[in-house]
């Protein structure tokens, strides 16, 4: 008993269902073979007692309008189906018929109709043990009889006695193929099961390379496409998942390298801004207290106003900066026409050009315009002209070139500056914040060094792809511009 409960308590389910199954069987087995045993003998003869009484009536019922003589074949009849001894006998005792004249030859004296008149004692209902005996009067046309019936129910017990001989042997049978039948169900009613777990197992060891192929219309054939379908959504579920972590780590290492240099911006800020305001205080200190040339304060009130000026510029640099760094920052976009734009910048530095002796030489088609924000674009486009006329020699040329490439749906704008050549370690830092190619950062020969900053500023927000490069006239700045923003 412990073993089967040690079995039950198994992992495998083909082991519990065949020890349920084959458990079931023989109990089944052994319930017939039993009712078999105890109940059909009593069930037989209730059925043969209620096929005697029958019979007996039928005879009874026929027999009143027969004479003797027509009725022995009804008798003779049941005698062989029933395998019962019938006796007709008279009042006085004398047989008149007996179903089995073997048993009464030797004594027969025919009477005088024909009949056998023999005298012999009746057989008591005693003589035979578990025996059917009937004593009825019968009636016919031509006399009053009297009827015995008398049968045995000795077969049914000998095939119960059959039976328990045969237990053994039924036994073996019916074990083996209990035992035989449970296997085979259990085995195919558990093969997809297993074949099954075997596949959720490795879906949960989240491999999905294997797909469940089960057909059948039933229930486990609807397990094994819910599997196949949850295994494709978690698969997909998965991938997105990891598309998503992959994107948020690329974005917190964009957050990061964002945050660095804005520490590293404010940071170098922190520093231009520091250079100036303590020039000031010295300056301020010297005409407080009257400290030898600082008693012309005339002279010195105008090197700090200038001083302030370059500070004000600086900060209006950065807070532009800042606006366009910020994500609730709207393009406010329009049609520009680049001719006139150029052509407003270059009148607005048209003074820094004529003190260096520089040459502005413009060659743009009039008609050529692009749908952009005009003051972010003008900004970036002032800068860039500006920054070729701080840095060119004096009397030198510069080219301002804009001209369509139809075949890419964009505008190219080329500035080139003669007679000055960038170094290619300067070329790679030149668009960082505060970077001046001059290292002595004199106010006098360049600006704040956030210039080239903002054009790379602007020129993400308006999806502009700039780069300098060294050629045989000087430096050229190109920038390609989409004729229209989305």
């Amino acid at each position: 008993m412990n073993s089967i409960l040690l079995a039950l308590r198994m992992k495998r389910i083909t082991y519990k269902l065949f020890l349920i199954t084959s458990f079931i069987l023989l109990a089944f087995a052994c319930l017939i073979y039993l009712t078999l045993y105890f109940f059909l003998p009593t069930f037989y003869e209730q059925y043969k007692t209620d096929q005697l009484q029958t019979g007996i009536v039928e005879m009874i019922d026929e027999s009143k309008d027969l004479p003797i003589q027509n009725a022995l074949p009804l008798f003779d009849e049941y005698a062989q189906k029933n395998n019962a001894m019938i006796y007709l006998h008279n009042e006085q005792g004398i047989i008149i018929y007996a179903s089995f004249l073997s048993v009464i030859q030797g004594n027969a004296h025919p009477s005088p109709n024909g009949m056998y008149d023999i005298t012999m004692p009746l057989r008591n209902s005693n003589d035979l043990p578990n025996s059917f005996d009937v004593t009825m009067p019968i009636h016919f046309q031509d006399a009053n009889l009297t009827l015995v019936v008398s049968a045995t129910y000795q077969p049914i017990n000998e095939a119960s006695q059959v039976l328990a001989l045969f237990l053994p042997y039924i036994s073996i049978i019916v074990v083996i193929i209990g035992i035989g039948s449970a296997y085979l169900y259990s085995r195919f009613i558990t093969r997809p099961l297993i074949y099954i777990n075997k596949a959720a197992q490795k879906m949960a060891n989240l491999d999905f390379s294997e797909r469940i192929e089960v057909r059948a219309n039933d229930e486990m054939g609807e397990l094994s496409n819910s599997l196949n379908d949850l295994s494709r959504n978690l698969q997909q579920s998965m991938l997105d998942l990891q598309d998503a972590n992959q994107k948020l780590k690329s974005e917190m290492e964009k957050e990061r390298e964002v945050e660095k240099k804005r520490r590293d911006f404010f940071a170098i800020v922190a520093h231009e801004l520091k250079t100036p305001l303590t020039i000031m205080k010295g300056h301020l200190e010297g005409m407080i207290y009257n400290i030898g040339p600082y008693k012309e304060r005339d002279t010195y009130l105008q090197k700090n106003f200038q001083t302030v000026q370059d500070m004000e510029q600086l900060v209006r640099e950065i807070i532009g900066i800042s606006k366009l760094e910020q994500h609730t920052f709207k393009l406010q976009l329009e049609e520009v026409n680049l001719a006139e734009l150029i052509d407003t910048i270059t009148k607005d530095l048209g003074f820094f050009a004529s003190q260096k002796d520089i040459h502005l030489i413009k060659k743009i088609d009039s008609q050529l315009s692009v749908h952009t924000d005009r003051f972010l674009l003008e900004k970036a486009c002032k800068n860039i002209i500006h920054n070729a006329i701080m840095y060119s020699p004096n009397g030198e040329k510069i080219y301002i070139e804009v001209k369509q490439n139809s075949l890419l749906h964009q505008i190219n704008f080329r500035v080139i500056n003669t007679g000055v050549k960038i170094n290619e370690e300067d070329i790679q830092h030149i668009f960082k914040p505060f970077y001046r190619i001059e290292k002595s950062r004199n106010r006098n020969t360049g600006g704040s060094g956030l210039g080239l900053f903002i054009v790379k500023q602007i020129s993400e927000a308006l999806f502009i792809t700039y780069s300098i490069n060294n050629t045989e006239q000087g430096v050229e700045f190109l920038v390609i511009l989409p004729l229209s923003i989305k």
